[in-house]
C-alpha cells in the first residue's frame, strides 16, 4: 500500500517537474531567441515502445551532426514569428527604469513579475498622494466655518474677549 501512494506520488512529482523544464526552455529559448541561443528539436517521446527509433536514434544523429559540423537533418523548432515586430526597437520603462531593445522582449518585460510589481508599486503611491491631497483641501463650506469659529487651534476661551 505504502509502495504505491510512493511510485503514485514520485509519477506526480516527475510530471511537474518535466512540465516545468518544458516551459522553461520554451521561455529560455523559443520566446526570446537570440544570438547566442542554440536551436532546440523537438522528439516524439508519447510512445515508449518506440523509444529507439522516435527518440534515441533522431538525437544520436542530431548530436553526431553537431561533433562533425554538419547541419542535422532534423528541423530545428521555431516559435511563430510576426514579421511586425522590430528586433532593435528602443523601449524605456519608466517605473522599472530599464532600457528594453526589441518588440518581443518589451512584451515579455511588461508581462514580468519584476515590472507588475513596479507597477503595483507606482499605482499604490499614486493613490497615496491623491488621498493625501484630498484629505489637505478644505471644502468652501468647510472653510467658512473655520472662519466664523477661528482656526482650528482656538478654544472657545481665546475667542471669547477678555473684559
Amino acid at each position: 500500500m505504502l509502495q504505491k501512494i510512493g511510485i503514485e506520488t514520485l509519477k506526480q512529482v516527475t510530471k511537474r517537474y518535466a512540465r516545468k523544464q518544458n516551459r522553461w526552455v520554451k521561455n529560455r529559448f523559443l520566446s526570446r531567441p537570440g544570438p547566442s541561443v542554440p536551436p532546440v528539436y523537438g522528439l516524439e517521446v508519447s510512445d515508449v515502445s518506440k523509444w529507439d527509433e522516435s527518440v534515441l536514434e533522431p538525437a544520436l544523429g542530431i548530436v553526431q551532426s553537431f561533433i562533425q559540423g554538419h547541419k542535422p537533418t532534423a528541423a530545428p523548432i521555431k516559435m511563430p514569428y510576426s514579421e511586425t515586430e522590430n528586433k532593435r526597437s528602443y523601449h524605456m520603462c519608466d517605473f522599472c527604469d530599464r532600457i528594453i531593445i526589441g518588440d518581443r522582449e518589451w512584451a515579455a518585460h511588461t508581462k514580468s513579475k519584476s515590472h507588475l510589481h513596479q507597477l503595483k508599486k507606482r499605482r499604490r503611491l499614486d493613490s497615496d498622494a491623491v488621498n493625501t491631497i484630498e484629505s489637505q483641501s478644505i471644502s468652501p463650506d468647510r472653510d467658512k466655518e473655520l472662519k466664523e469659529k477661528g482656526s482650528p487651534g482656538q478654544s472657545d476661551q481665546e475667542l471669547k474677549p477678555s473684559i
